[in-house]
């Protein structure tokens, strides 16, 4: 019987195909050798078993099902082949049924999904903010470097946020000491959020002498009492301020390689507009690319999207795994909700993939494709980081790996296009230059500049973003 093909949903087709009686014996006759292997039947060593002797064993029904199982594969991939469908994920058995020539199997198939529409990626607007440093950012870079520079000082007042405090601390859980949560003449920073969820709150108004006592959990460390509900005993020792240096000629000649405030100031700023320009050029391609895949529309298959999400899942179990972390060590330190949790790795698996697909259809659109050149310099660059650079281009070459970096490629390059349509503007609508000065005029590209090494401790740090969900988008790698 020739395979039909019915229509079962966006991008998923229902394939329907006989597995004949005649296919279904030379089957069996497979079937009874591999079941020999592990039955014991007396006369017959370990798989020589003949065909009869097993099926008396087994049972006439429980042979034919393994037969089918048996032929299964191999027929569904020439039923595959015969129409020419190509599953983007593994296809499901949806029914096997007995027929009037054999056993009729029906199967569910999930194709790749494309874009019928391209979003418009061609001369678009992309809000990044002003590439200019602005007399607040560089007041505080510099009130960041005099902080570092900072000294602490006893004072005979109450604890504000930013103070520093000298403490005894422990904890009793139901009436008895907690030995591993005792810290003697512990110096900590008011309201830094980075020790005790708790007791930031009542050593703000606290005096030296003081003693205070909150209620809260023991923190990951402590072994098994971890997540312990403890009260803790806090002995206030002695209040301390941070004392900051005064901005002098001076005071700059001493602790950087430059003379005078103005100097710092003018290097600062430089250095300022080239990290501000490097960030807005990331977020620039970010933002670019996510507004984009925001107006593709599409129903994904849900087959797609369940194994899109075991991907996801399973990169970021794996970076857990990293920090000696699990998953239900995960949830019980965030509290976070698994349903949540849940509802968070669809949302990525979706958007995963219909950033996937946005790349795809520009580079159709634009007529892109991955030359031998580019190829050979990707793979050539791969292959010097292995122990045998050639014998891993010729293991490389022709693979399913070989056809992944291809498409990697090429939706870098559709990326590259996307960028390129668009242009970066200020909050009021106005256009911007991202353009980073040349190398050979402001010093190296990576920021290894005279300001870097002479005033180390006043590095500007690119701020993060916030992260939000399970894990940042990525682009993937078609199911295979």
């Amino acid at each position: 019987m020739t395979p039909t093909v019915v229509d079962a949903g966006p991008f998923e087709k229902l394939l329907r195909f006989t597995l004949s009686e005649e296919e279904l014996e030379e089957a069996k006759t497979a079937a009874a050798r591999r079941l020999a292997k592990d039955l014991k039947i007396k006369g017959f060593r370990p798989g020589k078993a003949p065909r009869p002797i097993v099926e008396a064993t087994v049972g006439r029904e429980r042979l034919r099902s393994e037969a089918i199982e048996e032929a299964l594969p191999a027929k569904l991939g020439e039923a595959l082949a015969e129409v020419d469908l190509r599953p983007a994920v593994t296809p499901s058995l949806e029914s096997v049924d007995e027929g009037q020539s054999g056993v009729d199997v029906e199967v569910r198939v999930t194709l790749w999904p494309t874009l019928e529409d391209v979003p418009e990626y061609r001369d678009r607007t992309v809000e990044v903010g002003s590439p200019d440093v602005t007399e607040e950012e560089l007041e505080a870079q510099i009130e960041r470097m005099r902080d570092q520079f900072a000294q602490v000082e006893v004072v005979d007042r109450p604890a504000a946020e930013g103070d520093y405090v000298t403490i005894d601390i422990g904890a009793t859980y139901e009436g008895e000491p907690v030995e591993e949560a005792a810290a003697h003449e512990l110096l900590y920073e008011v309201g830094s959020g980075g020790f005790i969820e708790g007791i930031d709150e009542v050593l703000v108004g606290a005096s030296a002498g003081d003693q205070v006592a909150f209620e809260g959990r023991l923190p990951q460390g402590f072994g098994d009492k971890a997540g312990l509900e403890v009260t803790f005993v806090v002995d206030v020792r002695d209040v301390r301020a941070k004392v900051l240096p005064d901005l002098t000629d001076e005071w700059v000649s001493e602790v950087t390689e430059f003379e005078t405030v103005d100097e710092l100031r003018d290097a600062l700023a430089e250095r300022l507009g080239l990290v501000k320009r490097r960030r807005l050029q990331a977020l620039f391609r970010e933002r670019a690319l996510a507004q984009l895949v925001d107006e593709v529309t599409i129903e994904l298959p849900d087959a797609l999207v369940r194994a899109e999400m075991d991907e996801v899942l399973h990169r970021f179990a794996h970076r857990l795994e990293e920090q000696g972390i699990s998953l239900d060590d995960y949830f019980q330190v965030t509290g976070q909700d698994r349903q949540a949790f849940v509802d968070d790795l669809r949302a990525q698996a979706e958007r995963n993939l219909r950033t996937r697909l946005l790349l795809e259809a520009v580079a159709a659109d634009a007529g892109l494709e991955v030359s031998d050149e580019e190829l050979d310099e990707v793979v050539s660059a791969i292959a010097a980081r292995t122990e045998e650079p050639e014998a891993f281009r010729a293991a490389f070459s022709g693979s399913v790996q070989e056809q992944s970096l291809i498409g990697d490629i090429l939706r870098s390059k559709a990326l590259d296009a996307i960028v390129a349509g668009a242009t970066p503007t200020d909050e009021e609508g106005r256009p911007v230059d991202l353009t980073i000065p040349d190398e050979d005029e402001h010093g190296s590209a990576d920021g290894g500049d005279d300001l870097e090494e002479g005033v180390v401790e006043a590095e500007v740090v690119e701020p993060r973003p916030a992260e939000t969900g399970i894990v940042e988008a990525e682009i993937m790698d078609e199911q295979e």
